[in-house]
């Protein structure tokens, strides 16, 4: 882990706001027992998958944070039934 990484892990909930990656549009993707985060990336224009938010490195390499659902005030996203 670089030094970089050890003080983004080190950051509160809200990293933008402390001087982390900046926040990107999520989509929150309701499945079975969990909501996982759909992103578009800023880096490389693909659609990227993450089961948890908080600051993430993208396949890519590109780093920013993916907000919760909550924090938007989405909520979790839509409960289906069935």
């Amino acid at each position: 882990m670089s030094d970089d990484e050890e003080q983004l892990a080190l950051l509160p909930s809200d990293p933008p706001r402390w001087g982390g990656p900046a926040a990107v549009a999520a989509d929150p993707i309701r499945t079975q027992g969990r909501t996982e985060y759909a992103v578009r990336c800023d880096g490389c224009g693909g659609l990227h998958r993450h089961i948890a938010p908080g600051v993430r490195t993208a396949p890519c390499g590109t780093t920013y944070t993916v907000p919760g659902a909550d924090d938007d005030g989405a909520g979790d996203g839509p409960q289906l039934d069935g």
